[in-house]
């Protein structure tokens, strides 16, 4: 369907689309190959290549990214047996300035505590992130506002992966002992003072797949069998694709402005919300990165190479074919 749309750089270099640049015609992507390997932005028209910073091991190093507005933050990980040797770093697209947030520590025996596998988000000129400092999973949530370089710790307990509303409000899962299902909480990114969670958190238990642009929401049920969608954090979700079988929505759940991507794999689909309709970008695997103008497509390939090549195809959400009505 996309194939007049692929990368070219992504025939010759393997690519790992981190996200989507505001102008609609770029991606942040990590790049190996033997010129650079690292966190680049991409222009999809050209292949041209910006790099932001080399990887100390292109062997071992990966990286999760965010990015919003101005600025791109992400960890990068040193390894691929855990999450839990990371380096959190924040590119200013306006300024080219590359800043260092926060590190992973270790225990007295010289390993890293253990935090929650997920990246962190960015919003409003603020990043968040959760670093693991302690035993039984003990966590620090951080909000560091990028404009001044204040880091506020916003919650020291058990939290899960944490992330970025409008106005300045930060969410995070955690649950209150071991066992009991995760709940969501709500507070301030700015201050660190605790805020009334919104709306359409408020039911959610052992919910992890969720993802927003920081006012509309989508998620994988707890159970992975359906999808769930709310226009607004005020609003209540409701569940607008279902899974049969042993068919499941995986967690690559993404969002932008009324459009959602998502894999219920090997298929990965975009989705419409205004018109409650989707359809198929691929049957054979991958999956997308999407805002309200952009769609990238990752392609599946099998190879199990660090370095193997896969295809990405970016294109205009307007040149998507019409989408069938459901049903």
């Amino acid at each position: 369907m996309l194939s007049h749309h692929i990368v070219a750089l992504s025939r010759s270099t393997s690519l790992v689309p981190l996200a989507l640049a505001r102008h609609g015609h770029s991606f942040f992507a990590t790049i190996y190959s033997r010129r650079f390997s690292g966190v680049g932005e991409i222009d999809a028209r050209t292949s041209a290549v910006t790099r932001i910073k080399a990887f100390p091991d292109p062997q071992l190093d990966q990286a999760w990214a965010a990015y919003a507005g101005r600025w791109l933050v992400w960890n990068e990980y040193h390894g691929f047996d855990s999450f839990n040797d990371f380096t959190t770093w924040a590119w200013d697209t306006q300024a080219h300035r590359l800043t260092q947030l926060g590190a992973a520590t270790r225990r007295p025996s010289g390993q890293y505590w253990d935090s929650p596998w997920h990246g962190p988000d960015v919003r409003g000129g603020t990043a968040v992130w959760v670093q693991g400092v302690g035993p039984d999973q003990l966590g620090d949530v951080h909000a560091y506002n990028l404009r001044t370089g204040r880091d506020v710790v916003v919650r020291h307990g058990h939290p899960g992966g944490a992330f970025l509303l409008d106005h300045h409000v930060l969410v995070w899962a955690e649950a209150s002992a071991p066992g009991v299902p995760t709940r969501m909480h709500a507070a301030s990114a700015l201050t660190g003072a605790p805020a009334r969670l919104p709306r359409a958190f408020r039911m959610l238990r052992n919910v992890t797949g969720l993802q927003t642009d920081g006012q509309r929401i989508a998620y994988p049920d707890p159970h992975y069998k359906s999808l769930w969608w709310s226009p607004s954090p005020g609003a209540k979700p409701f569940e607008v694709v279902a899974t049969r079988h042993l068919d499941h929505v995986d967690n690559s759940v993404q969002v932008g402005g009324r459009y959602i991507g998502f894999g219920i794999q090997p298929r990965v689909f975009v989705g419409d919300t205004k018109t409650r309709r989707y359809i198929e970008i691929t049957p054979h695997g991958g999956w997308t990165r999407v805002d309200a103008r952009s769609l990238l497509v990752l392609y599946a390939t099998g190879a199990k190479a660090f370095d193997a090549r896969a295809p990405i195809a970016f294109v205009p959400l307007r040149d998507l074919p019409p989408m069938p009505a459901c049903g």
